[in-house]
């Protein structure tokens, strides 16, 4: 067909299908939430997301879930994706896919549990959050179960990881959800027991690599980040802060003077690395540079507690949630507090931020929005009536999904 263009048609043809593959790619960002954290930085692309709604106001539908369950939801197109567990051990596992158009069912599977857990409010309930992507959604379970479904929710492969290197040992089980890069996918299992960290084809489900690890309680989800050369991710755990080449499990560098990093997982930009902690003045910000080794911290954070929510890191700013729930506010330069606020309560979920507005999501359902300028001035204060604790939440477009126990809530103005 060149035959019949010139160079220039030819030119202006080829600029056309670049941007046209921009806009589709564009398009699929504005309207996927990936993962746990979306990208694992919790920071949103559109700037449509609501900014007020009620009980009786902007909400588009509220879906009942059969079972209970902690994670996140993940979104891609016109599909939510969640799970869940039934029974008091737990015995049953739970795929659903929603509309999120509609919030119509629009398929689930139910899977037998290959090891039952008795269920308590001290221990994790469906709390590692699925992973989605072009092809599939691959889902982790706390009794061992890993698996992915097409979208269409045809089985692709299925693994029993208790059966295959043991049962989690801990009081309160196994939070760390999946992540991905590319064709493969991550889980890290830190527990009373030998630890590990794996990397698995997501064609296949078969290991690409196993790397052990020492016994090394934690619930936190390790952060992948790319840079020119790699893929690499940014673990948390337990007492020791770890940068990894995801290709090959080589660990680039490490930071092992840190307490009270077991819950909150890692935020980052293109210069430093966030590590949120329950204890005070172990909030830090450590350099990603390679060659960084005597350098590597940059500052603590004054004043900082991180709990359950992972540390906010924006442009210019760090926002960090304590267990009462007070919010501060960091300059990202030197870690100086700016200002704290009260919520209406704790959170356990991440707060969330797009490039005009923080949301922070209170577990009894009070979302505080503020600007994303360094102000803490609040622009509005939204109240739902839940039963039980928001867990996670997901943006995507105009739309917040916010998962309770057992209901999903879609927010659309």
């Amino acid at each position: 067909w060149e035959n019949h263009l010139n160079s220039c048609e030819i030119i202006d043809l080829r600029h056309d299908l670049k941007k046209i593959r921009k806009d589709h790619i564009h398009n699929r960002t504005l309207h996927s939430w990936k993962g746990f954290r979306g990208n694992g930085n919790s920071s949103a692309f559109s700037k449509n997301l609501p900014l007020t709604w009620s009980n009786e106001k902007n909400i588009k539908w509220r879906s009942k879930i059969d079972g209970y369950g902690q994670s996140t939801p993940v979104i891609i197109e016109n599909m939510v994706f969640s799970t869940c567990t039934i029974g008091d051990e737990s015995e049953k596992l739970v795929v659903n896919c929603h509309s999120l158009e509609s919030g119509k069912i629009l398929w689930n599977r139910t899977i037998s549990s290959p090891y039952n857990i008795k269920r308590s409010q001290y221990v994790s309930q469906a709390a590692p959050s699925p992973i989605v992507d072009n092809n599939n959604i691959y889902c982790f379970f706390e009794c061992g179960y890993l698996a992915a479904f097409g979208h269409n929710g045809n089985k692709k492969w299925e693994r029993n990881i208790t059966k295959e290197y043991g049962a989690f040992e801990g009081n309160h089980g196994v939070g760390s959800s999946l992540f991905q890069s590319g064709n493969s996918i991550g889980l890290l299992i830190d527990h009373a027991g030998p630890s590990y960290l794996l990397k698995i084809n997501k064609r296949t489900g078969r290991n690409i690599w196993k790397i052990d690890r020492p016994k090394c309680v934690s619930w936190t989800t390790p952060t992948v980040f790319k840079t020119n050369s790699s893929v690499k991710l940014l673990i948390s755990s337990n007492g020791v802060v770890q940068c990894i080449n995801f290709k090959t499990g080589e660990v680039i560098w490490s930071w092992n003077e840190i307490e009270g990093n077991t819950v909150a997982s890692p935020s980052f930009n293109k210069n430093v690395v966030v590590v949120g902690s329950s204890k005070p003045d172990n909030t830090i910000a450590l350099s990603i540079v390679e060659n960084e080794k005597d350098k590597r911290l940059k500052w603590v954070a004054e004043d900082a507690v991180s709990s359950f929510a992972s540390p906010l890191l924006t442009e210019k700013f760090l926002y960090v949630v304590n267990r009462a729930g007070v919010v501060t506010c960091h300059d990202i330069n030197n870690g100086k507090k700016m200002w704290n606020l009260r919520l209406p309560g704790s959170c356990w979920a991440s707060p969330i931020s797009n490039a005009d507005n923080i949301y922070f999501f209170t577990k009894d359902g009070d979302t505080v929005v503020i600007k994303n300028n360094g102000s803490n001035k609040i622009i509005s204060q939204n109240s739902l009536l839940i039963h039980g604790r928001v867990y996670g939440v997901a943006a995507v477009q105009n739309n917040f999904i916010l998962r309770t126990g057992n209901e999903l809530i879609c927010v659309r103005e």
